[in-house]
């Protein structure tokens, strides 16, 4: 008995340690989980974009360092419909809203037309006072605010739009006001309070604050609905599947344990479920219905009714599943395991999260749920749902693979290249606004100012020197200044806003507001002057006290990141061309996003490579065939190749979410492939047929494969769901992949199978040749005890009790035996006498005459219990393609055996 099997044979008979094992950990994991008092989860949702980028990125560090050199950029954009705006009644209103907005804990600052100064010269005074404040002094004063902001570029489409009926405020908030936003639904709070204040029921709130706002109450809905929903599935699934409560509840706790573990795991990891990683529970819990459907279907095939029947069923279910489901479990961490070399975090965090949790499940499964079962006293139920259907479409099915079996294999050979092919073309990218459904309000506010406002997606140029008051030198400044103007030109671009801007403005003021003096000074004096006393507070948000920093504020009408990135590449190479010392970045949440995207691109082909190699070189490992590896992994390219195709076909792009897809299902696919090959395999030695054990193999496991299947489609369907698009998509696309797997399955795989004689890593562990069969069977010498095994199963093992006739005298026949174990007699028959010739035993080779056509000249029949390995041409020429050195060492030792025993016969006749 080897280590596994007496860990079995451990479990079997005390399952009650595993279940305080499993009580321990899970209790543990809770209170990791659970934060007291209060009762709060310590696992929190991130929905921001700048964290799924390395600490280490560059552009991550830029865009924290002008956060921390300018403020956050990303403000919470507020629009209010006033008509009309122009009255002192509707100035004093935006005045209050803008006053108690600025009350709000974590709200830094509030720029809008109760801020915002209108600077007016009189003589040599120069009046620096906010719309709203000349508009209390003055109530005439309004009258003259639309044409004021209307030359005003820095107010201009920004504070007032287009169409003079909406205002425009733009709330900063620090980091905890970020927080706040999320957890105290300030966004609710805004609109209530506008709505309140103005009278206004048109009030449109935008921006990155309010999109991850948006997403984290998303994410945690898709949660809400889609676990129960998973949930519900499973109950439903297991009960009509195999009648039994006991059972069903049994495999409900199973997954439920592996959930928490999980969930803790990533809490001790200091993780926090993201865009990407939002996925991982409700994967965690449809994989561990999958896994179990697999158990039951074995389990329930078993009857039992004493303790010991119980234990026996146990360790036999065990057993049989074993080597299944720890492959099955492998394979799909290595799929998840490919995605290690993407560079975003969040896809690593994902593939270390989801790994661990399938690690977990494949303990519980394998241990706990068959301890639990015996412990709850499941027993054998009326014949399962759609047991007597499967067996019958299995016969079907496998004649038709058996029949068009070329055709087939042809087929799947051409559709993995051929989409492979197309998938060359899918773009990258992704819309984070249109990730919403249509009609969600993020989305339909966000248009609204984008139509209104010249844009709702803001980015920012950095301009850095690293030279004080290199920015005041009139040079520079025109520098900055043609570069606004280049951008301003951008189909993508509405509005830009810099210091130079406002320097402008400053000096057309001091000078009367003379058009003429709408200009850069060109005194470095002058020009720093007009920015230290008269530039206010709103200076030092576009550049630093030393004057070596600016931030160019720029409003993009477009939130596509493919769109984006064609904008990012013009502007990058218009920065190269700043003249020293300046150095220009863009940075920004839009450019952030979609450098993420961007990244999927580099890492989604390698991925997928190395989830094919990592699951090639462990099949090849479990069939011990490099050849036999890579034919069972067609099956599941031709599903994954299909999904790609199907990208490029409707033109969806990849984005962070749908790039999972290739390396999850290629991962899960081919545990319904491990299934089937290891029981064809056992079929095929049992009856020597490829049909019979074509149609054996798939009655066994037609019915749970499908049943795995469907739960695993209606558990990433649950997803459709959510709010957010992304989670639709993959559910879809995720569903429609795995769909495309089961066929697969039911079709090439038997087709592939039955030209396939597999030996199973499993196999050759647990076969019995007794003790050193490599030297104490002729036939054998020469061979390392693995390739003893490999021939020994790739021959046909027949067991016989004492008296029984194993060879009759006078039947044809074409295969000979290698005695394993036990003492057989060779007799013929001489009238009524029956005549001794030999006793045979252990390594003895007979049969030999019947191998080559003749008829048998001899009887052979059993004196003890005896095990034989029986062969014929067809195997050892199975034997050759497969093994081709073990082959020729058998056909030495063959030879050798014949020409020895030819001599003692030509010896005996002398």
């Amino acid at each position: 008995m080897n280590t596994f099997d007496k860990l079995l044979e451990l479990v079997a008979r005390r399952p009650a340690f595993i279940l305080l094992l499993v009580v321990a950990v899970s209790i543990y994991s809770a209170f990791r989980l659970i934060e007291l008092p209060g009762f709060t989860s310590r696992l929190k949702l991130d929905p921001s974009t700048e964290t799924l980028l390395p600490q280490d990125d560059e552009d991550r560090q830029v865009f924290e360092r002008v956060r921390d050199t300018f403020g956050d950029a990303d403000a919470v954009l507020m629009s209010v419909r006033l008509e009309p705006m122009f009255t002192p009644e509707n100035m004093a209103r935006i005045d209050e809203l803008t006053q108690r907005l600025r009350k709000f804990p974590g709200v830094k600052s509030v720029f809008s037309l109760g801020t915002a100064p209108n600077v007016l010269a009189e003589g040599d005074d120069l009046e620096v006072s906010t719309f709203t404040q000349q508009a209390a002094n003055d109530p005439a004063a309004v009258k003259r605010f639309p044409e004021q902001i209307a030359a005003n570029p820095i107010y201009r489409g920004v504070l007032v739009a287009d169409d003079g009926v909406h205002t425009a405020l733009a709330i900063g908030l620090d980091a905890q006001g970020e927080e706040l936003f999320r957890k105290q639904d300030y966004a609710k709070q805004f609109r209530d309070m506008a709505r309140q204040i103005t009278g206004s029921q048109e009030v449109w709130l935008a921006g990155s604050p309010v999109v991850k706002a948006a997403s984290t109450k998303a994410m945690l809905d898709t949660l809400v609905f889609s676990v129960p929903m998973i949930y519900a599935i499973t109950v439903l699934m297991l009960y009509l599947a195999f009648r039994s409560v006991r059972a069903t509840l049994a495999v409900v706790t199973t997954v439920t344990v592996g959930l928490l573990w999980t969930a803790g795991t990533a809490v001790n990891l200091g993780y926090s479920l993201n865009l990407v990683s939002i996925i991982t529970p409700p994967l965690v819990i449809t994989l561990g219905l999958a896994y179990s459907i697999h158990l039951l279907s074995d389990y329930f095939s078993v009857a039992a009714n004493s303790a010991e029947e119980r234990r026996q069923r146990v360790l036999h279910v065990m057993g049989r599943v074993g080597a299944g489901l720890l492959l099955a479990g492998a394979t799909t961490i290595a799929g998840f395991l490919a995605l290690m070399p993407n560079a975003l975090p969040a896809i690593r965090e994902f593939a270390i999260l989801s790994s661990i949790g399938v690690v977990y499940l494949s303990f519980l499964i394998l241990l706990f749920l068959p301890a639990l079962l015996d412990l709850m006293r499941c027993g054998r139920h009326p014949r399962e749902l759609g047991e007597k259907t499967a067996q019958r479409w299995a016969d079907k099915i496998a004649l038709f693979d058996i029949k068009w079996r070329r055709p087939i294999i042809w087929i799947a050979l051409i559709m993995v290249p051929l989409n492979l092919w197309l998938a060359s073309g899918i773009p990258i990218g992704t819309d984070y606004i249109k990730a919403f459904r249509e009609g969600n309000p993020v989305r339909e506010e966000y248009e609204a100012i984008n139509r209104s406002f010249n844009g709702a997606n803001i980015v920012s140029v950095v301009i850095e020197t690293h030279v004080n008051d290199a920015l005041t030198d009139p040079e520079l400044v025109r520098g900055i200044d043609d570069l606004q103007s280049w951008l301003r030109k951008q189909p993508e671009v509405g509005q830009t806003i810099s210091y130079v801007d406002h320097l402008k403005l400053l000096n057309q003021s001091l000078n009367n507001g003379d058009p003429a003096y709408f200009s850069i000074p060109n005194d470095p004096a002058a020009i720093k002057q007009l920015l230290v006393f008269a530039g206010g507070d709103d200076i030092r948000r576009v550049i630093d006290a030393r004057f070596r920093s600016a931030l160019v504020t720029v409003r993009i009408k477009v939130g596509d990141s493919i769109e984006i990135t064609h904008f990012i590449e013009r502007v990058e190479k218009r920065l190269a061309q700043l003249q020293p010392p300046l150095n220009g970045a863009i940075t920004g949440t839009p450019v952030l996003a979609t450098r993420t995207v961007n990244a999927i691109g580099q890492g989604q082909w390698m991925s997928l490579a190395i989830a094919c190699v990592a699951i090639w070189a462990m099949l090849a490992l479990m069939f011990t065939s490099a050849r036999a590896g890579l034919w069972a992994l067609l099956p599941n390219l031709v599903p994954v190749s299909i999904y790609f195709g199907t990208l490029r076909l409707l033109d969806i792009p990849l984005n962070p979410t749908n790039s999972l897809i290739a390396s999850i299902v290629l991962g899960v696919a081919v545990d319904d492939t491990v299934h089937f090959l290891t029981r064809f395999n056992r079929e095929a030695r049992a009856t020597g047929s490829e049909t019979k054990a074509v149609q054996a193999a798939l009655r066994e496991t037609l019915r749970p494969t499908t049943l795995t299947t469907v739960a695993l489609c209606l558990g990433l369907l649950a997803l459709t769901g959510s709010e957010l698009r992304s989670q639709v998509q993959f559910g879809m696309l995720a569903s429609f992949t795995l769909f495309l797997a089961w066929i697969s399955e039911i079709a090439l795989t038997p087709a592939l199978g039955s030209r396939l004689r597999i030996v199973t890593l499993w196999d050759l562990l647990r076969l019995d040749l007794g003790q050193s069969p490599q030297h104490t069977i002729p036939l054998l010498s020469g061979l390392s005890l693995r390739q003893a095994r490999v021939f020994a199963l790739m021959s046909k093992f027949e067991s016989f009790k004492p008296g029984e006739t194993v060879i009759r005298q006078g039947d044809f026949s074409r295969d000979m035996y290698v005695i394993v174990d036990g003492n057989l007699e060779v007799w013929i028959e001489r009238g009524e006498d029956r005549k001794v010739l030999a006793t045979l035993g252990r390594g003895a080779v007979m049969g030999e005459a019947g191998y080559f056509g003749q008829r048998r000249t001899a009887s052979v029949s059993s004196v003890t219990p005896v095990r034989l390995l029986r062969f014929d041409s067809n195997d050892l020429e199975r034997l050759r393609r497969r093994f081709p050195w073990i082959a020729a060492t058998v056909f030495r030792n063959l030879n050798r055996v014949q020409a020895e025993r030819l001599a003692r016969a030509t010896a005996m006749l002398q």
